[in-house]
């Protein structure tokens, strides 16, 4: 078996490493890369800066020794105890590590070490003294490392008679460099410590706002958004606070017809692509389901949920499909339950009808069964031309008998105002649009009528398209409207049923009639119930 290297354990390490440890690691190297530099430029300055003032305060103290008048007259009377004494009290009240003086040969005349007294000064800068030059030299010298600041000793003729050389320690400049650099030191410390929690509530942050995924999961995350967006049939829009589009399927730009590639659409304004847009940029609203809405001037079904992240609103996702597909399914269904509650009528019907006639027939009442038989088919013949020819629609008049034999069915009496016509091509709305509204008040006038002990079991029926507008009336003798919801029965899932009613069916009809402009009014029946009515201008669809 093959043993991993240094490089590739820690490879593996770091690969196996969570995403925050990754994150603080990196900034934590960083950051201590960072100080570290600072630090060792400041104390790059800062020995350069010590180093120039301490030079400069060097040379100053030399020069003021240089011309006191106690040291001129002791160099030129070589008086090495008077040199002495001078240097003694000079070193006690500055903070020079050493002092030199010599004579004009560089020969010392005073030296804190007696021993060194008579010898020649060492590092001496060859011809500086002729021509009366101060300078600085840093060098190995018998006080040990220094710093040293040389000048000549001038006397009252301006000849040089001696040289001064003072000097500080290395290790003086050094402490005095180490005081310095400490709080220095401490303070880059700390910020460093500070850094470091920094950088682990940033890491944290980071993770939080991934929502505790790694990249690689995000990634994959990402990619299944993107394949989950264009596996669906429906159409998808993500839209932030400020109605900026963040995802958007294809689909959606197909029903839209939304030019460029979806990565183009992203990040622009809603208001730009999309007519109306207010849908797309409610703040308070709530989550909806199956709205009925032109958009781009196509009719759509939505569905609008909110995107909540820690509490806070970051947007919508709204889907969506045709309304011709919900519609033609729609009218399938309505036009399949339709036929099964006209069958399951009539056949409640025949079975009483033969029933009686078999009845007939046993008792040998021949003449009163062939009577009846004459007498039921004719009424039925009578119903069937009545709405064939108040009705031009197929459609309409299959609904409006069904609901006839229904209303007979559960006691009551469905009565056709005269007056009442509709031509084959429905306008404005389609005959679909048309049946739902019908179906749905009719319904709702059988059952408030049913509700009612005291009704006469009358609904009374009326439509006309024959002038400029389609007019409905549908009145029923039932228990009227609460008034606590008549002024917002329109409003999805208001309801005053208690079997389980979603409170769609006058929300779609309130829809369907607004979509053509048209007005519906609510009143009250005498004695009783409800009368509803419609107009709807025809040829003005929105």
């Amino acid at each position: 078996m093959r043993i991993k290297t240094k490089k590739e354990y820690i490879k593996n390490m770091l690969k196996n490493m969570s995403f925050q440890w990754r994150v603080f690691l990196l900034l934590l190297v960083v950051f201590t890369l960072l100080l570290g530099a600072l630090n060792k430029f400041m104390e790059y300055q800062l020995d350069n800066y010590l180093t120039d003032k301490v030079s400069e305060i060097a040379m100053n103290q030399a020069k003021i020794i240089a011309s006191m008048d106690d040291v001129i007259e002791g160099v030129e009377q070589r008086d090495t105890k008077k040199l002495k004494k001078i240097a003694d009290r000079l070193s006690m009240e500055s903070n020079f590590s050493y002092l030199v003086i010599g004579d004009e040969n560089s020969t010392r005349l005073y030296h804190p070490n007696p021993e060194k007294i008579g010898y020649t000064m060492q590092w001496n800068k060859p011809g500086a003294l002729e021509r009366g030059e101060s300078y600085i030299i840093s060098s190995e010298g018998s006080m040990g490392l220094a710093l040293r600041a040389k000048t000549p000793i001038w006397d009252k003729n301006n000849q040089v008679i001696g040289v001064i050389s003072l000097g500080y320690l290395n290790s003086k400049i050094d402490m005095w460099r180490s005081n310095q650099i400490l709080p220095l030191t401490s303070a880059l410390l700390l910020i460093l410590f500070i850094l470091i929690l920094l950088s682990w509530q940033f890491s944290t942050h980071i993770k939080k706002q991934m929502m505790g995924m790694e990249p690689m999961e995000i990634a994959r995350v990402q990619r299944q958004q993107d394949a989950l967006f264009g596996a669906v049939f429906e159409g998808l829009i993500a839209v932030d606070t400020e109605g900026k589009i963040t995802a958007i399927n294809q689909n959606a730009q197909k029903m839209f017809k939304l030019a460029g590639a979806a990565k183009y659409l992203v990040g622009q304004k809603v208001q730009n692509l999309i007519t109306p847009s207010d849908y797309f940029l409610e703040t308070s609203g709530t989550n909806r389901i199956d709205d009925l809405l032109i958009i781009n001037g196509l009719k759509i079904i939505a569905n609008r949920v909110g995107i909540w992240i820690d509490g806070e609103f970051q947007g919508w996702v709204v889907s969506f499909r045709r309304h011709d597909e919900i519609n033609t399914l729609s009218a399938q269904l309505s036009q399949i339950q339709q036929y099964v509650e006209n069958l399951r009528t009539l056949r409640h019907e025949h079975l009483n009808w033969i029933s009686t006639i078999g009845g007939l027939l046993q008792l040998k009442e021949y003449d009163r069964a062939l009577e009846m038989v004459k007498f039921e088919s004719s009424n039925q013949q009578s119903l069937i031309d009545s709405i064939s020819q108040m009705f031009k629609n197929r459609l309409i008049a299959g609904l409006l008998f069904g609901k006839y034999h229904r209303a007979k069915e559960l006691g009551l009496e469905m009565q056709f105002i005269p007056g009442s016509t509709l031509s084959a091509n429905v306008n404005p709305l389609t005959e679909n649009e048309l049946a739902s509204i019908l179906g749905n008040l009719l319904n709702n006038a059988f059952e408030a009528t049913l509700k009612n002990p005291d009704s006469n079991k009358l609904i009374e029926f009326f439509i006309s398209d024959e002038g400029s507008e389609l007019i409905i009336e549908v009145s029923d003798n039932g228990c009227g409207i609460a008034p606590d919801i008549h002024d917002t029965i329109f409003t999805r899932g208001v309801t005053s049923k208690n079997s389980g009613d979603h409170g769609i069916g006058l929300y779609l009809v309130k829809t369907y009639i607004d979509q053509y402009n048209g007005t519906i009014t609510i009143d009250d029946n005498e004695p009783c119930g409800t009368v509803f009515s419609i107009f709807i201008p025809k040829g003005k669809g929105s």
